[in-house]
């Protein structure tokens, strides 16, 4: 714009510029006016609502980055729009992990509890010592994060137990029988009253909601907070939608899904005749205006006010929404079935000495279709625990992860299982969301093998 308005109690930090006009009113000076309830003291310019409010660049996970052009009226009614969910109460505090530049913090974890008189308090770092710390001293009550804080908060929790005496350590697991059993009869509320004294111990005692979004949330995950008495809210959304598009209700959640659109979202799925699964669209006014300066890309996703996410998914009858992928990512079988990275990934993480991993389709001489390989990552937190002596032998090393990979694709469809997988014992480059970039990923493997189809046997990139 030509002309900011600046509220601040350090004047002097800003300066005049011959290309912006700048008006800075010192806190202090308003200060009593807003205490007496003269809250139109800084009243804001009058604002065309459907005016560029954002611009948000994409993560760019699988190519270059895009910006996206949200108005105000985009955000605005996505906010009014998780108000009505009633996710949080004007009494919580949430605790901010996230960068507040990502559309999915901004939105719902900043403006979002801001619009209904919430608190916000703001984690030092990622490091879970740190935001355990950072939990006790705010005593937080929501928080809002993607699965990767989550699954290293379960990891954590589940380690200690695993580490503990044998009564505490079968004390834990009676308690976690009964809560499953309590929410099979419909006392939503078992693990809430079961393990108090376990999240209090753990550092976990004030809070009562976590909600996830960004990526797929692992079902064991979720499953593990709803039955030690935190529910996980999964949600669904992206940059170019203001970002949400769906969350599961408090009370009525489903593990697995992304609960039903938000009011005045609609999504359908456009699938083709051979299949359940197909591109998720979604309609509504906090679908962007477009991408900056690409009207090329911006007409490729947006068809009659409808947003064609290029995520792929399912509606369950009852309207919630469940994600498998990205339609970009998808392996396409010899015999012509689609295989979903995500899906195998979310297996491959479960086993205990795997970090992360990065699931690719490849084609191999004398095949059809593509088979599926693998990125694995070795949790060296675990192998530390556990076989420390195991991360300096790297013969060793391969074969343990040769077994984990041989469990997790035991229970596996034959097509779906990995046929070759490669050693990295660096952690991924990630978005600020925490999201593999899996461009630069498979280009680092090219590079390092000269080919993407490489032998099981090979070296690890490092």
């Amino acid at each position: 714009s030509e002309s900011s308005l600046f509220v601040t109690d350090s004047p002097s930090a800003f300066t005049e510029s011959p290309s912006l006009k700048t008006r800075v009113i010192e806190l202090s000076s308003i200060w009593p006016s807003f205490a007496a309830g003269n809250v139109a003291v800084c009243k804001p310019p009058d604002l065309d609502p459907d005016s560029l409010a954002v611009l948000i660049f994409t993560s760019g996970t699988t190519g270059y980055s895009k910006g996206v052009m949200l108005s105000h009226a985009n955000i605005v009614t996505d906010i009014m729009a998780i108000q009505a969910m009633h996710l949080l109460e004007r009494t919580d505090k949430l605790l901010s992990v996230l960068p507040i530049h990502h559309a999915f913090e901004s939105t719902a974890g900043f403006l979002y509890p801001l619009s209904i008189g919430a608190q916000v308090a703001y984690a030092r770092s990622l490091k879970s010592n740190e935001i355990l710390e950072d939990l006790r001293s705010t005593k937080a009550t929501v928080i809002l994060a993607v699965p990767l804080l989550y699954e290293k908060m379960a990891n954590s929790i589940q380690k200690k137990v695993s580490g503990a005496p044998t009564v505490r350590r079968t004390l834990f697991g009676v308690l976690s029988s009964l809560s499953r059993l309590g929410h099979k009869v419909g006392w939503r509320t078992s693990g809430q009253t079961l393990f108090r004294s376990a999240r209090t111990k753990a550092g976990l005692g004030s809070l009562r909601l976590l909600v996830s979004g960004g990526a797929a949330l692992p079902i064991n995950v979720s499953e593990f907070f709803d039955n030690f008495g935190i529910p996980v809210l999964q949600g669904y959304g992206l940059s170019e939608a203001s970002p949400v598009v769906s969350v599961n209700r408090p009370g009525r959640h489903r593990h697995g899904t992304c609960g039903p659109p938000l009011p005045g979202v609609e999504v359908r799925i456009d699938i083709s005749a051979s299949n359940s699964v197909g591109e998720i669209a979604v309609r509504g006014p906090m679908v962007m205006q477009g991408y900056w300066k690409r009207p090329e890309d911006t007409a490729a996703v947006l068809d009659n006010g409808w947003l064609l996410t290029g995520d792929l998914g399912s509606i369950d009858p009852d309207g919630h929404i469940r994600v498998v992928g990205r339609s970009k990512n998808v392996i396409i079988s010899g015999a012509g079935k689609n295989i979903y990275p995500e899906e195998i990934e979310s297996v491959l993480n479960a086993q205990p000495m795997v970090g992360e991993s990065m699931v690719y389709g490849f084609m191999r001489e004398g095949k059809t279709g593509e088979l599926v390989a693998a990125v694995i990552v070795p949790d060296a937190e675990w192998f530390s625990a556990v076989a420390p002596e195991t991360l300096r032998d790297r013969q060793v090393l391969t074969a343990a992860i040769d077994q984990a990979v041989k469990n997790a694709c035991a229970n596996m469809a034959p097509y779906k299982r990995i046929v070759e997988w490669h050693l990295r014992m660096e952690p991924f480059e990630k978005t600020s969301t925490r999201k593999i970039k899996r461009a630069v990923a498979l280009q680092q493997l090219e590079e390092s093998r000269g080919s993407i189809r490489a032998s099981k046997e090979s070296a690890a990139i490092s």
